[in-house]
């Protein structure tokens, strides 16, 4: 009995200790799990403020603690004003200036029996450039004429007429048919007058017997040349003779959004080709244009240039350096401008372990130096190096 008794005893001690061992097992799990679970926040928490401190960061204000080596990575500078001159490039292409440039056909249908010009020749305004042999245009001619003639017997008449209106001869009712006449007359005589002026004839001189000389409306050179003797040619037929004044010329320049205020008209230019590398042709703006292009975002910047060498060539390519003198101005370095997606910004000390992010506006220079042109003014201190450990 006695052993009995016993060995129910070491069954239950057995079974207590089990129990207890279970028992610490689970608290010390319990409590490895609750450690971690801290670890992990603490980690989160750490990686979230920096990567190698324990950077502060409320909003856009960054606290760097005492004692940090940040603090030893970081180069400030006082925020100054002053004068400079801003540069940039862009692209062009070369034009000729309005009404230095004129296509030329013949304004009536008929067949080319004559030349007046070659390729590359100086003509002025009124020269000779082929003759046409036209029954349209003699129609024409013979048209002002005859309308000229009845212009000149209703002015007689109506001179005789008042006359004798004045003497009482005649009645006012005849005289006012008489100016009637005689005004319709002028119109008609205007009228055949202006289809031939248009094309530039000579209306005083127009004759049957005069054949149709096409003539240069504009002085210049003659930059193309397809007059072919014996061709048939119509109004509506391609232009064979163009001429050009291509001793100054437009460079129609595209100037980018925020650039735009950058320039201004008569604002001197810079125009570089690849044809003559290094060369630089002196321009001056004289329009920049009102509508800005949705697509590129850009407005085209019209420049004149002299041309004299003809270096210069409508179609042509060609670099554009602009340059613009910028009173009071806050230039910043490079350096000190960090990129955040669409946003531009930069560090500004406010106290001794402070700093608060400012958006700030800014154009490229082209030196180290950067164009502020908002969200910053003189007299505040900014972070020039080692920005890059407050982000």
């Amino acid at each position: 009995m006695k052993n009995i008794i016993i060995s129910v005893f070491i069954i239950f001690f057995l079974m207590g200790c089990h129990s207890s061992e279970n028992t610490d097992n689970s608290a010390s799990n319990t409590i490895s799990d609750t450690h971690s679970g801290q670890y992990r926040k603490r980690f989160r928490g750490w990686h979230q403020s920096s990567e190698f401190k324990n950077l502060i960061i409320k909003g856009d204000t960054v606290y760097v603690p005492e004692g940090s080596n940040i603090i030893s990575k970081i180069k400030l500078q006082t925020v100054k004003t002053g004068d400079c001159f801003m540069q940039f490039t862009t692209t062009g292409v070369v034009k000729p200036v309005s009404g230095h440039l004129a296509e030329v056909s013949s304004p009536f249908s008929g067949r080319i029996v004559k030349s007046f010009v070659k390729l590359g020749q100086k003509v002025s305004v009124g020269s000779p450039l082929f003759e046409v042999s036209s029954s349209e245009y003699l129609e024409a001619v013979k048209m002002c004429l005859q309308a000229r003639h009845e212009r000149e017997v209703a002015e007689r008449n109506y001179l005789r007429k008042n006359e004798l209106a004045e003497s009482g001869i005649i009645s006012k009712k005849e005289l006012d048919e008489a100016k009637l006449t005689l005004d319709l007359a002028e119109k008609e005589c205007e009228k055949t007058n202006a289809i031939l002026k248009i094309y530039n004839i000579n209306t005083i001189e127009a004759d049957l017997d005069q054949p149709l000389i096409v003539r240069a409306p504009i002085s210049g050179e003659v930059v193309r040349n397809d007059i072919t003797v014996g061709q048939y040619i119509k109004p509506e037929s391609e232009p064979i003779v163009t001429i050009a004044d291509l001793d100054r010329v437009w460079v129609v320049a595209r100037v980018k959004e925020k650039e735009i205020g950058m320039i201004n008209p008569d604002d001197d230019t810079g125009v570089f080709t690849e044809s003559f590398p290094g060369r630089e042709i002196k321009g001056k703006i004289k329009y920049i244009g009102s509508i800005l292009s949705e697509q590129t975002r850009s407005v085209d910047v019209y420049v004149e240039c002299d041309n004299p060498e003809k270096i210069l060539k409508p179609g042509m390519f060609v670099t554009v350096k602009f340059s613009h003198r910028v009173s009071d101005a806050i230039l910043i370095p490079a350096s000190s401008v960090l990129q955040d997606f669409d946003k531009t910004y930069l560090f500004e000390k406010i106290g001794p372990y402070s700093f608060v992010r400012r958006e700030i506006t800014v154009t490229s220079k082209e030196d180290i130096n950067m164009l502020v042109l908002s969200g910053l003014e003189a007299g505040r201190t900014i972070v020039t190096e080692g920005a890059i450990y407050l982000r």
